[in-house]
């Protein structure tokens, strides 16, 4: 029986580091990946998305194990596609491992409790609010992406996604993408399959199965690849009539018709596209050309919050290879007034004071890939960023940016928006002060005991990119609607950390330059020494509600710069 393979997760060592702004800069290697045994022992209430065949089962298994007291595997586990490997350990605090049963009673379970959840996509969202009301427990929940991936997330929890097997964990000739899942690359190992497909796996299993084998014909796994058999003659309208019907327990059905007969993408693609959101984001899956209205559905569910955050990211990244039609330009206009600046709630931001603040325009976005991109065309600075080049994310914000390069960038974009007569001929683009960004973000807002966010009301994660919406990365701008400021600004909480041009001081733990704000104090000054640090505002996609609001305020080196830092500008 070959060994279990340790699964990786969505959350790195770098995501780790920088969550809370480490001091001086990331590193540009390739990311180094956690396990979800670690995950888990780090996250007190953790909701694992995987797909069917993803190793559930088998995961849970082994962080029973582990975090149950088992010695911990010396073995290696590779990290990453460049050979990077560690042995990973339970590092959380000693728990009681509970498999999760119909009508249990959680009150019921031991104070160490560490319950564990299988198939979440059975049971209610509901469970999850019942979780994180019981003091002291812990859980692990894992279920379908379909489903689960759009409940709204309590206090407390973080939703993550396990990755697919390595190329580096599996051997030569296992490369399709169906054998990245752990329970279908067990399978094909089980069976000897070589070069194995999902066509050649599924008849392979029904030609040599033997009555020993009857549980992986049962397997849950298993059944939409069999499915899929058993409807390969079905025309593309009557399939897509079948997925109007059963959404969730359609879609990957559909992945293997089109898998194992790709030819009829274009015309299931185009009859998808009419059922619905869910039939779009499958249309643009299975379908990578041009399929009629797609754009526009797509657009559609983008702009209108349609659906859980993340389909809608989904929707976003296939927005951006279809061409994004939105202009990642647009200024909206802040008129002058007295903000509120600060707050009680972190020494940082305290004392709550108020700023007179001049009227601006600010960004409706962050600065995207898009629009950095030219930037970078037009001038030849360097800019090492995985997201430089991939389609899917010209629409989000920019990143691995050092405030040094938002300050270039702005003023290119001076001459190049006045000769474009986008601005005035003496119009300057620049980064917002720090009392022009919380100006636009919390509005007439006024001090108060509770944390202040840009849509002026209590904290809800679906109006953003924050730690609960469970994305873990940027996503494309403008996905939260109702998340916009009083003025319209999107995404000034989650998404990324905006740098601006205040100065912060060379300490990470506290300022130098402290509230309350004072522009004649140098702390707007554009020279400062090397060591002295920005200000950054607004949070990013790993923040929870403490920093993913108006007022809280971060800070990271000049030179500094990560996954999760951007910015915005500011004409005037």
């Amino acid at each position: 029986m070959s060994r279990y393979l340790p699964l990786l997760v969505d959350w790195t060592e770098e995501d780790r580091a920088a969550k809370g702004l480490r001091r001086g800069p990331a590193s540009r290697e390739m990311p180094v990946h956690r396990t979800a045994l670690e995950l888990a022992g780090e996250v007190p209430f953790l909701l694992l998305l995987a797909p069917p065949g993803g190793g559930r089962s088998a995961m849970l298994a082994h962080i029973a194990r582990f975090a149950g007291g088992a010695a911990p595997d010396p073995r290696p586990v590779p990290r990453n596609e460049d050979g990077t490997a560690a042995p990973e350990a339970w590092e959380g605090s000693a728990v009681t491992p509970v498999l999760w049963r119909e009508g249990m009673e959680l009150e019921a379970l031991p104070a160490d409790a560490l319950l564990l959840v299988d198939d979440a996509e059975r049971l209610a969202s509901a469970l999850l609010d019942a979780i994180a009301a019981r003091p002291g427990l812990r859980a692990l929940i894992v279920g379908d992406a379909e489903t689960c991936g759009a409940w709204p997330l309590p206090r407390g929890f973080r939703r993550h996604r396990l990755l697919p097997l390595l190329a580096a964990q599996r051997p030569e000739g296992f490369r399709d993408p169906l054998l990245g899942l752990p329970g279908y690359f067990a399978l094909a190992q089980r069976l000897g399959s070589a070069s194995p497909s999902a066509p050649v796996l599924r008849d392979r299993l029904l030609v040599v199965a033997t009555p020993a084998d009857a549980p992986l014909l049962d397997a849950g796994f298993m059944q939409p690849l069999l499915m899929a058999r058993a409807l390969e003659n079905e025309h593309p309208l009557s399939l897509a009539l079948k997925f109007a019907l059963d959404p969730p327990g359609m879609a990957a059905v559909l992945r293997h018709c089109v898998a194992a007969a790709p030819e009829i993408a274009p015309a299931l693609a185009a009859a998808l596209a009419c059922t619905g959101d869910a039939g779009v984001l499958l249309a643009a899956e299975i379908e990578p050309g041009p399929v009629p209205g797609l754009a526009e559905a797509l657009l559609a569910i983008v702009e209108g919050g349609r659906l859980g955050a993340p389909q809608r990211a989904v929707a976003g990244r296939e927005l951006a290879r279809r061409g994004d039609p939105r202009d990642f330009a647009a200024l909206v206009a802040v008129p002058g007034g007295e903000v509120a600046m600060g707050s009680v709630l972190t020494p940082n931001s305290s004392p709550p004071h108020r700023v007179a603040v001049g009227g601006f325009r600010i960004g409706r976005y962050p600065v995207t890939n898009t629009l950095y991109g030219r930037f970078i065309a037009a001038t030849g600075r360097g800019w090492v960023s995985p997201a430089r080049d991939d389609p899917a994310l010209l629409n989000a914000p920019a990143t691995d940016l050092t405030w040094r390069d938002a300050m270039a960038c702005c003023a290119w974009l001076t001459e190049t928006w006045r000769g474009e007569g986008r601005i005035g001929p003496q119009a300057v683009v620049r980064l917002p002060t720090e009392a022009e960004w919380e100006r636009a973000a919390r509005g007439d807002q006024a001090h108060g005991a509770a944390p202040v966010h840009p849509w002026a009301a209590a904290w809800d994660a679906d109006r953003c990119n924050g730690e609960a919406a469970g994305l873990n990365a940027p996503c494309a701008v403008g996905m939260f609607p109702r998340g916009v400021s009083p003025f319209g600004a999107a995404d000034m909480a989650g998404q990324v950390w905006e740098w601006c041009a205040t100065l912060w001081g060379p300490a990470m733990d506290r300022p130098d330059l402290a509230y309350p704000y004072d522009a004649t104090d140098g702390r707007e000054a554009a020279e400062a020494p090397p060591d002295w640090r920005r200000v950054l505002r607004g949070g990013c996609f790993s923040s929870g509600a403490e920093k993913a609001n108006a007022h809280y305020r971060g800070s990271l080196e000049p030179d500094g710069f990560w996954r999760g830092n951007g910015f915005r500008v500011v004409v005037q």
